[in-house]
C-alpha cells in the first residue's frame, strides 16, 4: 500500500511539474507576441506619425519655398526696371528735357502690366515728371507714409500698400508703392528727389491662387510693421492665422486653427521684408493616422487569437522533451556524470540536448585535468622545497667550516655558523610564503657571507635596495637561485663581480641581479626563456622554478627577463607587482 502511495506521489509531482512548463511555455510565448505585436504597434505608428509630419512639413517648406521664389523673381524685375529708371532720371534733365523723361515712363509702363504709374517727386513731395499726359500736381508728404521712409533710408527700395497718387485712376483702388530715393538731374545739378513705381494688386493675386494649400488653406502676407498686404482667404480663418503668423518670422509649427488642425510655415522677402506665411490643412493626414492605429489594433486582436492556438501547440511539442532532459540533468546534479539524454522531436531541443552532453563531457575533462594539475602543481611545490634545501650546497658549507676549524680561522667559522643559521631560518620562515623585501636581501647576505668565505677572491658583491620597497612583500627565495647561477654559471674561472639591486616602477617592484662574465648569446637566452616557460627540459632548474613560481602566484603581471652583453656582463630582472595575490596561502611553494 506505502509504495502504491510513493508512486502516486512522484507521478502527481510529475504530472504537476509538466503542467507549470506547459503553462510556462504557452504564457511566455503569448506574452512574447504581445510585446513584440505591441512594440511593433508602437513603433509603426511613431514611424507612420514621424513620416507623415515630416512629410507635411517638407510639403509646407517646398510650397512656401516655391511662392516666396516666384514673388522674389516678380519683385527682382520691378527691382531691375526701378534701376533702369533711377538711371534715367540721373542722366535726362527733367528741367529741359521733361517731355523725353516722361516718354521713358510712359513706355516702361506699357511695356509692364504691372505697373500702374511712374513719378519723380522732388524733396518737397511736388511732382516733376509722370506717366501720365495732364500734369502732375504736388501731393501732401504727410499723407504718404512712403515718402519718409525711402527718404530717411536711401540705400534700399521702400514697399508699401496703399492709394495711388494718380488721380487718373480710382482712388479707392489700393497699389503696391515702390520708393526710392534717387539724385535726378535738373539745370546741370544732381538734386536728391523720390522715384515712385505703383504697381498693381493682380500679379500677387494671380502668384498666390496658382497655389493649392487644400481645403481651408490659404496665403497671407504681411508687410514689416504686421499689417496684412494680401490674404487668399477672406473668411474667419484669416483673421486667426494673422494673430499666429504675426508672432513668426522664420520657420514653420503645426497648430488649430477654430476647429482645423493647420501647418504654418512663414517666410521672409529678401528685399522687401514682407513675409510670406501658407497656411495648410492636416487635418486630413491626422485622419489617416487614426486610421492607420484602428487598423493595427484589428491585425493585433487577431494575431492574438492565432498566437494562443500556435502557443498550445508549441508548448505540448517542447514540453515532453524537456521533461526528459530535467530527468538527466537530475542525475547529472546527484552527480553522475556519466548520463547522456536522447531526445526527439523539436529541433532546437535536439540540439539542446547534444550541447548538454558536449557540456557534460567538457566538464568531466576538466575535472580529470584540474586532479592532473593538481598533482602537477604538487610536484612542483616538492621541487621548490628540496631546492630551498640543498643538501649539496649545506654538505659543502660544513666542509668549508671543519676546513677552517681545522686552520684555526675560528672568526671565520663563526662567521659562516651564524650566516647559515640565518640563511635556513629565512629559509624556513616558519611556513609563510610571503616574506618582507628586507628579510629576502637578508637571507642573499647570508648566502653571499658563506660563498665568499668559501670562494676566497673569487668575486665581490654590492647590494643596493631602495629603502622604500623594504617593507614590500615578496614571495620568498626568489633572488638565492638567481645569485647561485651567477656565482656557478655566471663568472667563470675569473675573478669577477655581483650587483643586486630593487627598487620601485610604477605599481610594480623591479630587481636586477647582474654579473661579470662571458655573457650569454642570443641563442642561449632563446633557449634559457622557452626553459623557463617549460616548452623544453634543459639548464636552469633555479631560474625555472623562480619563474613558475611568480607566474603560478601572479600570473602574467609578474615576469623574468634575462639580457646579456657578450664577454661583459649578465642581468636578470625579476617585475614583480606590489600587491600580494589572494591566492597566497602559508605553506606554499
Amino acid at each position: 500500500m506505502s509504495a502504491y502511495r510513493l508512486r502516486s506521489t512522484v507521478n502527481s509531482s510529475g504530472s504537476r511539474a509538466r503542467s507549470s512548463i506547459r503553462r510556462t511555455i504557452f504564457f511566455s510565448t503569448l506574452g512574447l507576441v504581445i510585446v513584440a505585436l505591441g512594440l511593433t504597434s508602437v513603433v509603426l505608428l511613431l514611424v507612420f506619425s514621424r513620416t507623415s509630419r515630416s512629410l507635411i512639413e517638407a510639403q509646407a517648406r517646398e510650397i512656401n519655398q516655391q511662392i516666396v521664389f516666384n514673388y522674389e523673381r516678380y519683385i527682382t524685375g520691378v527691382i531691375s526696371a526701378a534701376d533702369y529708371l533711377q538711371l534715367a532720371v540721373s542722366t535726362i534733365d527733367v528741367a529741359s528735357s521733361r517731355s523725353e523723361l516722361e516718354s521713358i515712363f510712359f513706355l516702361n509702363k506699357e511695356i509692364s502690366a504691372d505697373i500702374v504709374s511712374i513719378f519723380l517727386f522732388d524733396n518737397t513731395g511736388r511732382a516733376l515728371a509722370g506717366s501720365r499726359t495732364r500734369p502732375v500736381p504736388a501731393i501732401q508728404i504727410a499723407d504718404r507714409r512712403w515718402f519718409g521712409a525711402a527718404w530717411q533710408r536711401p540705400e534700399i527700395y521702400h514697399f508699401s500698400v496703399g492709394r495711388s497718387a494718380n488721380t487718373q485712376i480710382d482712388r479707392n483702388d489700393r497699389v503696391i508703392s515702390v520708393a526710392r530715393r534717387v539724385n535726378y538731374l535738373s539745370g546741370g545739378r544732381q538734386i536728391p528727389g523720390i522715384l515712385l513705381l505703383e504697381l498693381g494688386t493682380e500679379s500677387i493675386t494671380d502668384l498666390a491662387e496658382k497655389t493649392n494649400l487644400g481645403e481651408f488653406g490659404h496665403i497671407l502676407i504681411i508687410d514689416d510693421t504686421d499689417n496684412l498686404v494680401y490674404t487668399s482667404d477672406d473668411g474667419p480663418y484669416a483673421q486667426a492665422s494673422l494673430a499666429v503668423a504675426a508672432q513668426t518670422f522664420l520657420g514653420g509649427f503645426a497648430t488649430r486653427l477654430r476647429d482645423q488642425e493647420v501647418y504654418i510655415h512663414t517666410n521672409t522677402l529678401i528685399q522687401t521684408r514682407w513675409r510670406i506665411v501658407t497656411v495648410g490643412n492636416i487635418g486630413a493626414a491626422s485622419a489617416s493616422v487614426r486610421q492607420v492605429l484602428a487598423l493595427i489594433a484589428m491585425i493585433g486582436a487577431l494575431s492574438l487569437v492565432l498566437t494562443a492556438v500556435v502557443a498550445a501547440l508549441i508548448s505540448l511539442r517542447i514540453s515532453r522533451p524537456i521533461d526528459h532532459l530535467k530527468e538527466i540533468m537530475a542525475r547529472i546534479e546527484s552527480g553522475d556524470l556519466h548520463s547522456a539524454a536522447v531526445v526527439s522531436g523539436q529541433q532546437e531541443i535536439v540540439q539542446l540536448s547534444h550541447s548538454f552532453n558536449r557540456m557534460v563531457i567538457r566538464v568531466r575533462e576538466l575535472m580529470e585535468r584540474l586532479v592532473t594539475e593538481q598533482r602537477e602543481k604538487r610536484k612542483t611545490e616538492l621541487r621548490a622545497l628540496q631546492n630551498q634545501i640543498n643538501p649539496h650546497f649545506l654538505y659543502n658549507t660544513l666542509d668549508s667550516i671543519v676546513w677552517l676549524a681545522e686552520h684555526e680561522r675560528s672568526d671565520d667559522v663563526v662567521t659562516t655558523v651564524v650566516a647559515l643559521a640565518k640563511f635556513f631560518r629565512i629559509g624556513i620562515s616558519r611556513g609563510e610564503t610571503f616574506i618582507p623585501v628586507q628579510q629576502e636581501i637578508e637571507h642573499i647576505k647570508s648566502y653571499l657571507t658563506i660563498q665568499s668565505i668559501r670562494y676566497v677572491d673569487k668575486f665581490e658583491y654590492s647590494i643596493q635596495i631602495a629603502p622604500e620597497i623594504e617593507q614590500h612583500r615578496v614571495m620568498k627565495l626568489i633572488l638565492q637561485p638567481l645569485v647561485e647561477n651567477a656565482i656557478y654559471h655566471g663568472m667563470g674561472d675569473e675573478t669577477g663581480w655581483i650587483s643586486i639591486t630593487g627598487g620601485l616602477e610604477r605599481d610594480h617592484l623591479v630587481f636586477d641581479v647582474s654579473n661579470g662574465g662571458y655573457g650569454l648569446t642570443a641563442e642561449r637566452i632563446a633557449e634559457i626563456r622557452k626553459t623557463m616557460a617549460g616548452r623544453v627540459n634543459g639548464a636552469g632548474v633555479g631560474l625555472r622554478n623562480v619563474y613558475q613560481r611568480l607566474k603560478l602566484y601572479y600570473g602574467e603581471r609578474a615576469d623574468v627577463r634575462v639580457d646579456s652583453v657578450m664577454d661583459e656582463s649578465t642581468c636578470v630582472r625579476l617585475i614583480i607587482p606590489t600587491t600580494v595575490p589572494d591566492a597566497a596561502v602559508p605553506g606554499g611553494l
